[in-house]
């Protein structure tokens, strides 16, 4: 009879499990609409919904929390810039078992130091598999790969708190809140990338963040403050058939504004429609600007001695303003050598830090520039 109980028992659990699997599959697929591959795609009809959105979306295919800035210490030639990305790619949809072999997640990140003074750039790259030293946590802001992390602390806030190490000689240690309330790019945070409907994103942006903490190198440590960015984007599709990469560019300029760019560009040299442009004013307010109403222009370039890619360090950003006038910044990256070469994953890029200018050649804010698929096409990797 106790043996019967127990073939009753685990029949019983297995009913069980396999019910709530189709019970959460249905749910799943009743949220978002699905790519071909089965991954979710951002829905008009899903709002976006904070803190929780701040956190992981693991039935997406892709996802990075990416965040840049300029930090001061107490002495001139103290300045800095750095970067640090999470990223985290499903290797299965949702509603899938992988093999046995097989992560569900993988988690790569990317870390970035720069002196500006003596134009020293520093990067690492981190790639473990999800639930082996690296995680995201869903509906909070809680990510981790080894001892690099970024966490919401404070919700009502929205402040933050980043740790990270590059080498094991230099680590950062950053409280990050907020000046100006988050911003949703495109339509309802969702930002279009491409001709294909599946090609978007939400696009999530904090473009200016007070940023505080130490910097601690060869056991000196360093009291830093200074200015950041925060991106957080959530895919399963960004490029569209013919698009090869992007120009990014993230302004925070001295005026209280803050400009962002994103030009998709095309196999054939040319620039993609969906190309757009965004000023966050003082206020918060955000305009925007389709692929014909700015144009980003290249005026120099710096060739990597370790691929021969191409890169454009310098360029110009010009629109007509509200007014009907024309305006323009130049954004010049220095040093020029801050590429990013992915030693595990392969995925090479470029990542510069830079001064924007105005059409008077004077200084007026601090940029980050992305530049992809200049070594090779990024379509069908992201």
């Amino acid at each position: 009879m106790g043996q019967d109980r127990n073939k009753y028992c685990r029949f019983s659990c297995r009913q069980a499990f396999a019910l709530s699997f189709l019970v959460s599959a249905y749910s799943f697929g009743q949220d978002y609409p699905l790519s071909d591959e089965g991954f979710a795609l951002p829905s008009d009809t899903k709002a976006l919904e904070f803190p929780e959105d701040h956190g992981s979306h693991p039935e997406f295919k892709s996802e990075w929390w990416y965040l840049t800035g300029h930090l001061e210490g107490p002495k001139p030639s103290e300045q800095f810039g750095f970067q640090l990305t999470f990223f985290r790619s499903a290797t299965v949809p949702a509603d899938q078992e992988p093999e046995a072999s097989q992560p569900r997640q993988i988690y790569m990140a990317h870390a970035a130091a720069l002196n500006k003074s003596s134009g020293e750039h520093f990067h690492e790259e981190r790639f473990n598999r999800g639930e082996w030293n690296a995680n995201a946590e869903v509906d909070r802001l809680s990510v981790f790969n080894g001892n690099w992390r970024i966490a919401m602390v404070d919700d009502s806030a929205e402040e933050m708190r980043a740790s990270f190490s590059i080498n094991g000689q230099r680590r950062f240690e950053l409280s990050l809140r907020p000046s100006k309330p988050k911003v949703l790019f495109g339509e309802n945070g969702i930002s279009r990338k491409g001709e294909n409907p599946n090609a978007k994103s939400y696009y999530i942006t904090f473009s200016r963040l007070e940023a505080e903490g130490k910097l601690t190198v060869d056991q000196k440590v360093v009291p830093v403050t200074g200015v950041a960015w925060m991106d957080h984007e959530i895919s399963s599709s960004q490029l569209s058939e013919g698009q090869i990469g992007w120009n990014w560019s993230s302004l925070i300029l001295d005026d209280g504004s803050e400009l962002m760019a994103y030009v998709m560009r095309r196999d054939d040299g040319s620039v993609d429609a969906y190309s757009q442009m965004y000023i966050i004013e003082p206020d918060g307010n955000t305009l925007r600007y389709s692929s014909d109403e700015f144009k980003w222009s290249p005026i120099d370039f710096w060739t990597s001695p370790r691929n021969g890619a191409r890169y454009p360090i310098e360029y110009s950003i010009s629109w007509i303003n509200q007014e009907g006038q024309e305006q323009m910044f130049i954004v010049r990256s220095t040093p020029h050598n801050q590429e990013i070469y992915g030693a595990i994953s392969g995925f090479t890029y470029y990542e510069g830090a830079g001064s924007v200018y105005d059409e008077n050649g004077l200084e007026v804010g601090k940029s980050y520039t992305e530049l992809t698929g200049y070594v090779e096409s990024l379509y069908g990797r992201f």
